[in-house]
């Protein structure tokens, strides 16, 4: 079985839990080239800096800097998407003004899912709705573009859907060069040209490093993992926490819910792993280990230290403490 060999994950952990970010750039930014924009030139406005909580929060459960959901959200609601309340009292819309031409049924389904119930055009005006939503959002394009945050930007702005068409017909970084061109890759586009066209640069003209963040990121055999609805944290214990199921199903394994005796139970090759919930043990094929810290339930989500399930599914581990990155290789 492959081990940790002369690297302890969580001491490596606990010293980068807090990265600082150097001038003009996004830690496990990969891709576009950031050379030609700004980021960092303008601060927060008063309006969105006051739900820096919200941003962390969401942004540490769907695995977003909060820093970039607050800068997307600051481009959105910066005195322009102001929309307003059936009292008529004005709020900004906080980055989902799109739900209202492409989003309406997503976001119903997304209430459904995360609160069990329907959310409705007039939940957009509400943060707690909408700035969860929007790093919903922004977590499936970061996968889907593979941590390339200008595109991921960009797909916010026009959608996945017209990115990818510009993105077909264009080589490298010349994608950048249409961007004011996007009615012509669109289908019911109601405007003649697009009028955001520095939309990547504004974003990023708000992004500072003023919101901790303690999400991470999983690579295996080199492909970013999603995860359903919490992904990966650092807690205050310098520790790595991961969503047993999502990591353990990335790694061949099959995950069961022992409710009777609250643990979960992985299978792997005929060996299985049980791991109770709020306890710093486990068992492994009946014997009995110790844990680093115990595991946890966040978010509906079974969370376990990521050291001893990549140590007992036979992978070997890195920690990337510059991206904010687990790499593990199977």
């Amino acid at each position: 079985m492959k081990r940790i060999i002369g690297l302890l994950l969580s001491a490596a952990v606990s010293i980068s839990s807090v990265t600082a970010f150097a001038s003009g750039a996004i830690p496990d930014h990969r891709g576009t080239s950031l050379d030609n924009f700004q980021i960092g030139t303008e601060p927060l406005g008063s309006a969105v800096k006051q739900y820096s909580e919200l941003f962390k929060s969401a942004g540490d459960q769907y695995g977003v800097d909060p820093n970039l959901l607050a800068a997307i959200c600051m481009q959105e609601s910066s005195g322009i998407n102001w929309s307003y309340r059936e009292d008529g009292t004005e709020y900004p819309a906080w980055g989902i003004m799109q739900i209202e031409y492409t989003l309406e049924e997503q976001f119903k389904e997304f209430g459904i899912d995360t609160t069990g119930e329907a959310w409705t055009l007039q939940d957009r005006l509400d943060p707690e709705k909408s700035i969860p939503f929007a790093a919903y959002l922004i977590s499936q394009s970061l996968i889907k573009y593979d941590c390339d945050y200008v595109k991921m930007i960009q797909s916010y702005n026009f959608g996945q859907t017209v990115l990818d068409r510009i993105l077909a017909a264009t080589e490298g970084d010349a994608w950048l060069d249409e961007r004011k061109n996007a009615a012509a890759y669109a289908t019911n586009w109601q405007y003649t040209t697009y009028g955001d066209a520095e939309y990547v640069e504004h974003v990023l003209r708000y992004y500072h490093n003023d919101i901790e963040y303690i999400g991470a990121k999983v690579r295996v055999d080199g492909k970013l993992i999603s995860f359903e609805d919490q992904f990966p944290i650092i807690l205050d214990d310098g520790y790595t926490f991961v969503p047993i199921r999502g990591v353990a199903e990335a790694l061949g394994a099959d995950v069961d819910w022992d409710n009777e005796n609250y643990c979960a139970v992985i299978n792997k090759d005929g060996s299985e792993i049980i791991l109770p919930i709020g306890e710093d043990y486990a068992y492994v094929d009946g014997e009995e280990y110790y844990l680093e810290s115990e595991s946890r339930i966040i978010n509906d989500r079974t969370m376990v230290p990521l050291r001893f399930i990549a140590e007992h599914l036979d992978c070997d581990v890195e920690w990337d403490g510059e991206t904010r990155t687990v790499l593990i290789d199977t």
